[in-house]
């Protein structure tokens, strides 16, 4: 962990956890106010402008986490530390930035797995008496990061082995197959709603569940999108053709996932869990959509990084909404200080749970990266080559994004009064952008070179990768708002 970062975490100083005999089922006693159970759901880029508790014109498409969060707390202003799937998944779980856990690109001879040695949310439940289980949508939250520490029930949803699914092509590119790699999110849901049917009462769990689908719709692929029966009602409404189809798609996909969410909040409920259970709920990215001219993921415009964040304590008062900038870093102290187990180490992440119980909190910084000039899955620098090693600090009103191979690029936003980032005042605001760098620098985030080969340090091999042109052309990193498309995302694009 770099020893430079600002550590603004309070301190949690917990005693070790008695573990608890229930799980679910156990009845309104007077320690039914303390979370027992933890149910964590992460859903693939998904933009927060596209649930209904976000955006009152949707309300209709997304009733099961609009309910959640008339039953808990909605944060408004929540930032990613990244909009690469496995990279900000990572965070989620450690309370760490990705330059601090070690996983920082999709696909490279190092910095793609989680480091072994760092706090990990799974590990640290399992170890306290939690029984643990995953149900996930999609290679890239696959046992090929790392995720799978801490485990009871580790379930990807791949029918074949990780390691063998990122291949390269002839110029060095790392690809891996998108349409075979993942599940749809009924499937997810079916597998966990099993494990709970068999999940013994007499234990607590945490149960992490992931869903894809937002993520990528290949057409002609009736598995990656939802039933047409589902979706044609969102088609038909449609205005356009071409990109706006695909919006629309888009959100047929996020209203499909609530569908699927809904369930998992039913069976809570029928298994008698819910009232003891702590629920996360949140975004590992957004995406662009068209917005600042890309359809992907992988820059740090709001778009992309601004998170939907709902979290149900037990016992709390419903219906908060709370304004103040949090980041997905918070996630693990938070989960670890609800429940009364305590980190083995500091992390940057800072516990969100004096937040819901009404306190103020004390203002905090939000950071993101986007080293992609060194991640081999990377294929969008043709269309954008200034945007290969990107970083992104806020104060919730200032955000920079700096540029770092090309800092006379920087772009510097005032929120504020300009939410959509439509106005750069780098130049004009100068003070403004220095200071957020001064606090850039003292992080000490910056990828300077290709990640080594592990165990040997071999950066020529890399060297001669790039030389290749592995961040080549590829033809759909970017959809051209006048044409029509043919798939939202590359395949190779996380």
């Amino acid at each position: 962990m770099n020893t430079r970062v600002p550590r603004l975490l309070a301190s949690l100083v917990l005693a070790a956890l008695a573990v608890p005999w229930s799980g679910c089922d156990r009845g309104t006693g007077p320690q039914a106010r303390q979370p027992r159970n933890v149910l964590l759901v992460t859903l693939d880029t998904t933009r927060a402008d596209y649930i209904g508790c976000y955006e009152p014109q949707r309300a209709a498409n997304t009733p099961h986490l609009n309910a959640l969060a008339a039953d808990g707390t909605q944060f408004l202003r929540c930032i990613s530390a990244s909009a690469a799937t496995p990279v900000s998944h990572a965070s989620i779980l450690t309370g760490l930035y990705p330059f601090e856990h070690g996983l920082r690109v999709i696909y490279a001879k190092s910095g793609c797995r989680l480091k072994a040695d760092v706090p990990y949310l799974p590990a640290l439940l399992q170890a306290a008496g939690w029984r643990t289980a995953a149900f996930l949508s999609a290679f890239t939250v696959s046992e090929f990061y790392g995720f799978q520490r801490g485990f009871d029930t580790f379930d990807s949803g791949l029918t074949r082995a990780a390691e063998g699914i990122m291949r390269p092509d002839e110029t060095g590119h790392y690809e891996w197959g998108v349409v075979d790699n993942q599940r749809r999110s009924d499937h997810t849901t079916d597998a966990a709603l099993a494990w709970l049917d068999q999940a013994s009462p007499r234990t607590p769990f945490f149960l992490w569940v992931h869903y894809w689908d937002p993520h990528d719709w290949t057409p002609g692929v009736p598995e990656t999108a939802p039933p047409p029966e589902f979706s044609r009602p969102f088609m038909e409404a449609a205005t356009g053709s071409g990109p706006d189809q695909l919006r629309a798609m888009y959100a047929a996909e996020v209203a499909f996932v609530d569908l699927q969410f809904g369930r998992l909040i039913d069976k809570l409920k029928a298994r008698g869990c819910y009232d003891d259970t702590l629920i996360v709920v949140l975004a590992d990215h957004g995406q662009g959509l068209g917005d600042h001219n890309w359809w992907p993921h992988r820059l740090l415009y709001q778009e992309q990084i601004h998170l939907p964040l709902i979290v149900r304590m037990p016992a709390q008062p419903g219906g908060r909404r709370i304004d103040s900038l949090v980041r997905s870093i918070d996630v693990y102290p938070t989960i670890l200080e609800a429940v009364g187990v305590p980190s083995p180490q500091p992390v940057t992440g800072e516990s969100l749970l004096g937040l819901l119980q009404g306190r103020a909190g004390e203002p905090r910084y939000a950071y993101a990266d986007g080293p992609h000039k060194y991640d081999l899955n990377a294929a969008m620098l043709a269309r954008r080559p200034k945007d290969g090693n990107l970083y992104c600090l806020t104060d919730g009103t200032w955000k920079l994004l700096l540029r770092l191979d090309n800092p006379d690029d920087s772009e510097l936003f005032n929120l504020a009064s300009d939410p959509r980032e439509a106005r750069n005042v780098y130049r004009t605001e100068v003070a403004q952008a220095e200071r957020l760098r001064r606090i850039l620098d003292d992080l000490n985030p910056y990828q300077l070179e290709p990640f080594a080969d592990e165990g040997r340090g071999d950066r020529g091999a890399l060297k001669a990768l790039e030389s290749l042109g592995y961040v080549g052309s590829r033809a759909d990193d970017q959809i051209e708002p006048d044409t029509q498309p043919t798939s939202r995302n590359a395949p190779s694009d996380d």
